[in-house]
C-alpha cells in the first residue's frame, strides 16, 4: 500500500511539473495602458483590387504565405489553404483543437495558434497537414482571438466575458511570457490583427472597420471601412492587406495615400457618449426614442441610415431600432419618433428584435448594457421597404457607406 501511494505521489508531482512547464499561466499584473484615438485620427481610403469567392464556412483568422492564404474556419472547422491566384482550396490543415481563431508564423519556422474554446495560445509545428502543439500558455478566463508575430513581439487579442465583455491586447515575448496588457476600449469587438512592419492593423467585427495602431504611443491613427461584413481575419503580404469576414469572401486591398478627416459626428442632448441613458427613453419609462443630432456629412451623401443595438444582450446583439433613407439635409432625429412605417420626411423604419416597427428602448435583464446609435452617410438611397431588418440594411449598404459615426449610452435596470 505504501509503495502504491509513493508511486501515485510521484506521478502527481511529475504531472504538476509538466503543467508548470507547459501551461505557463499568465502572471497577475496591473493594466499597463489603454488604446486611445489619436488627436489626428483620420479615415483612410482603400481600393478593392481583388475578391475571391470562398465556399460556405465560418471564417476567423487569416495568414498570407507566398501565394497561399490560410483561412481559419473557427469552431469545428479546418484551416483552408487557398491559392490566391486561382481561388482554389489546394489543401486543408487539421487544427490543434476545436475552435482555432488565429495562426501566425513564429521565427523558428513553427506557428503561434490561438484556440477560443481551450483559452490557450499554442506554439505548434506543422506535420503532415496537422498542427501539433509543443507548448502553450493559458489566458483563462479570457478567450484568445487574433494573433500576430511582429519580429520581436507576439500580440494576442483576448475577450473576457461577463457583465460587459472586456477586450485586451496582450504583448508577449517569443516564449509567450506576458510583457504588457493594453485595454482596448475604443474598438468595439476587436477580432484579428496584422503587422505591416511598423503598425498593427486591428479588425472590428462589430463596426466592420479596420484600425491602424501605433504600438509606441498606443494610439489609433486611422481606420477604413471594410468591404467584408462582420470583418474577422486580416493579413499583410508585404504590400497589400487581405481581409475576410465571418461568412465573407476574401478581399485584397490597396491602402490609398490620401486621407480625409472623419468629420461625421453624432451627439444627443439627452446623454453624452458613454453616459447613462435617462429612464424616460427605456422600457422602465416612456419608451420613447432619444433625440439625436449629427453634423459633418461628407460630400456626395444621398441618404442617411441609423441602427441602434445592444451587443451585451445574453443571446447575442439585440436590435432596438432600424431607420433609413433619411434625407441628406436632415440634421438629426427628434425625441419620440413615432412607430410609423414611413415618416413625414420620407424616412423608412425597419423591424427591431421585438418584431415591432420603429424604436424599442433599453430593457436589459441584468447588469449594465451598452446601446449604440450608429449613423451612416450613404451615397445612394436604400431599395428596401418598411420592416427591413438590420441584416437587410447592412447588406444593402455594402459598398455605399461614405462615413459613419456613433454615440453610445449605457443603462441598468
Amino acid at each position: 500500500m505504501l509503495l502504491k501511494r509513493s508511486l501515485k505521489n510521484r506521478v502527481l508531482i511529475f504531472a504538476m511539473g509538466l503543467l508548470f512547464l507547459y501551461a505557463m499561466p499568465i502572471p497577475a499584473q496591473a493594466q499597463q495602458g489603454t488604446l486611445k484615438k489619436s488627436s489626428a485620427y483620420k479615415n483612410i481610403n482603400v481600393k478593392v483590387l481583388k475578391s475571391i469567392h470562398l465556399p460556405a464556412g465560418y471564417r476567423e483568422g487569416l495568414l498570407i504565405s507566398g501565394r497561399d492564404a490560410w483561412v481559419c474556419n473557427g469552431e469545428g472547422g479546418k484551416i483552408w489553404i487557398v491559392d490566391t491566384e486561382s481561388g482554389k482550396i489546394n489543401t486543408t490543415i487539421e487544427p490543434i483543437a476545436g475552435f482555432t481563431e488565429g495562426v501566425s508564423p513564429s521565427p523558428d519556422g513553427k506557428f503561434f495558434v490561438t484556440d477560443w474554446d481551450e483559452k490557450k495560445v499554442y506554439k505548434a509545428r506543422l506535420e503532415n497537414n496537422l498542427l501539433k502543439p509543443e507548448s502553450w500558455v493559458s489566458v483563462d478566463p479570457a478567450h484568445p482571438a487574433g494573433v500576430v508575430w511582429t519580429g520581436d513581439r507576439l500580440f494576442v487579442i483576448t475577450w473576457t466575458r461577463g457583465m460587459g465583455t472586456k477586450f485586451d491586447l496582450l504583448e508577449m515575448d517569443q516564449k509567450m511570457a506576458v510583457l504588457n496588457k493594453v485595454s482596448i476600449q475604443a474598438i468595439e469587438e476587436p477580432a484579428h490583427l496584422a503587422w505591416d512592419g511598423r503598425f498593427l492593423w486591428i479588425t472590428s467585427w462589430y463596426d466592420q472597420r479596420v484600425y491602424k495602431v501605433d504600438i509606441k504611443s498606443w494610439e489609433m491613427l486611422s481606420s477604413f471601412h471594410s468591404p467584408a461584413p462582420k470583418t474577422t481575419g486580416i493579413a499583410f503580404d508585404g504590400k497589400y492587406i487581405w481581409l475576410t469576414g465571418t461568412y465573407s469572401d476574401l478581399y485584397k486591398l490597396e491602402i490609398q495615400e490620401s486621407e480625409a478627416p472623419m468629420n461625421l459626428i453624432v451627439t444627443s442632448s439627452a446623454f453624452k457618449d458613454g453616459e447613462m441613458i435617462p429612464v424616460k427613453y427605456t422600457c422602465d419609462g416612456d419608451d420613447m426614442s432619444p433625440p439625436l443630432e449629427w453634423a459633418g456629412l461628407p460630400k456626395g451623401t444621398k441618404s442617411i441610415a441609423m441602427i441602434s443595438d445592444d451587443p451585451d444582450a445574453p443571446r447575442g446583439t439585440w436590435v432596438h431600432w432600424v431607420i433609413f433613407n433619411m434625407p441628406p439635409d436632415s440634421m438629426g432625429l427628434p425625441e419620440g419618433v413615432p412607430p410609423d412605417k414611413v415618416l413625414d420626411n420620407g424616412a423608412i423604419q425597419g423591424m427591431n428584435d421585438s418584431d415591432q416597427i420603429g424604436y424599442g428602448g433599453p430593457c436589459p435583464p441584468g447588469g449594465v448594457h451598452r446601446y449604440f446609435f450608429k449613423v451612416y452617410a450613404l451615397d445612394a438611397k436604400i431599395p428596401l421597404g418598411p420592416g427591413a431588418t438590420k441584416l437587410d440594411l447592412e447588406e444593402a449598404m455594402r459598398g455605399h457607406i461614405l462615413s459613419q459615426a456613433q454615440i453610445m449610452g449605457r443603462y441598468k435596470r
